[in-house]
């Protein structure tokens, strides 16, 4: 639909009342339970709090400064390695193919310059007369 997206549409008033009944009867409901519920929800809370401040207390191993420039260089020679490699089985054009497709491509753009200096000459004048 070409990216259109339509609203929803708007509730019915009856709709709104049904729900609106719906909380007072909830809200209307025993009191014991929802102080049942503050309490394990504070438990909860508790418990991810603890949790989070025991995962910032462990102690982090960092390595030291010669273990991590000895990885970084290693993975750079490791990257050298493969980048030969692969270009080991690249297949090189050669020199007459080269020379064919630099040539072809060189006429092409000639040819398109100058249509497009044609092009531009012809509307330049077109608008010299229009204007004048």
């Amino acid at each position: 639909m070409l990216g259109v997206r339509l609203p929803p549409g708007l509730p019915f008033i009856f709709e709104i009342m049904a729900k609106s009944k719906k909380k007072k009867k909830k809200k209307s409901a025993a009191p014991a339970q929802a102080a049942a519920d503050k309490s394990q929800a504070v438990a909860v809370a508790v418990a991810v709090a603890e949790s989070k401040v025991s995962k910032k207390r462990k102690a982090v191993a960092k390595p030291s400064v010669k273990e991590r420039t000895s990885g970084t260089i290693e993975t750079i020679r490791q990257f050298l390695r493969e980048v030969r490699i692969e270009l080991s089985k690249v297949t090189w054009p050669t020199r007459k193919d080269t020379i064919a497709s630099t040539s072809v491509v060189l006429v092409i753009v000639f040819l398109i310059g100058a249509f497009l200096g044609i092009v531009d000459l012809g509307l330049s004048r077109v608008m010299r007369i229009l204007l004048s």
